[in-house]
């Protein structure tokens, strides 16, 4: 295996203080050798600021959610002579929604593959499609890749910075409600009922978990849907011309990170997670 010397983080955080996130980034490295450039991206950041230690914070519009700090991560990293070696992006919810440690271990695994790929590729999750759309329509597999924490390699950052354009493209833009007939005119029509069924229609068993506890703006599920598009697309535009690295291949990584995650759901029902401080 490959030893990696240097790899750039983008952490986006918005429930999570900016030196709380690295902290908790830092304390997943543990003693790892890797060289770390990062970047923490919050809509609660007001300016740029040096968090030392390598990492700087930045402010994000937050108009796509988290992707509006993966993009502003990556572009970080391209402006500094980055993008050239992998990038690991992640979220506050690996920390309050995941078993963090355990999928921090299995993508970590995944660095000196991807660096050495010569084609675009991203390392992650890999969840099936299991209902409306059976198969990802840009790349045709029937997975995707998780971004709540994945790698890409260098020749995939520009496939991330071009997702925006894409959605325009597509349709699926801040300029019409989803549930209006311009939104996502260009998309393939059973994707769009897939986006639907997460976001619009009020009977369906695959409504986003958080619409049933609460309500959201049109302007919020206008985001939303234009995140899960951009997980989907990104996927979709990787896996045609490059490849897809399952953090979770084969069974020893499948049962270790299902094990974890049960573990964690399970401490969290019982109030021993602590959470975000």
């Amino acid at each position: 295996m490959s030893k990696i010397d240097a790899v750039t983080i983008v952490a986006c955080c918005y429930r999570i203080p900016a030196q709380d996130m690295m902290a908790r980034v830092q304390k997943l490295l543990g003693d790892r050798s890797a060289t770390v450039t990062g970047w923490v991206v919050s809509a609660l950041q007001k300016g740029v600021a040096d968090l030392g230690q390598g990492w700087t914070a930045l402010p994000s519009d937050n108009v796509d959610f988290d992707f509006s700090a993966y993009f502003a991560g990556a572009q970080a990293a391209l402006d500094r002579g980055l993008g050239t070696g992998p990038v690991l992006f992640l979220n506050d919810t690996l920390f309050t929604d995941h078993a963090a440690q355990a999928h921090f271990q299995a993508i970590w695994r995944q660095l000196g593959l991807i660096a050495d790929i010569e084609l675009p590729a991203i390392a992650g999750k890999a969840d099936p499609y299991t209902t409306v759309c059976l198969q990802n329509p840009w790349s045709g597999l029937g997975v995707y890749m998780t971004t709540f924490c994945f790698i890409l390699n260098a020749p995939a950052l520009p496939v991330l910075l071009e997702l925006r354009s894409l959605a325009e493209q597509d349709g699926v833009t801040h300029a019409n409600n989803i549930d209006s007939p311009e939104w996502g005119q260009q998309l393939p029509p059973a994707f769009r009922q897939f986006l639907k069924a997460a976001l619009v229609y009020p009977r369906s068993p695959y409504l986003w978990y958080r619409l049933r506890g609460g309500s959201y703006s049109s302007a919020q599920l206008r985001s939303k849907a234009r995140c899960i598009y951009f997980e989907h697309r990104l996927s979709g535009a990787i896996g045609r011309a490059g490849c897809l690295l399952p953090a979770n291949a084969g069974p020893r990584w499948t049962l270790f990170l299902k094990f974890h995650e049960t573990l964690f759901r399970l401490r969290k029902r019982l109030g021993l997670h602590a959470g975000p401080r």
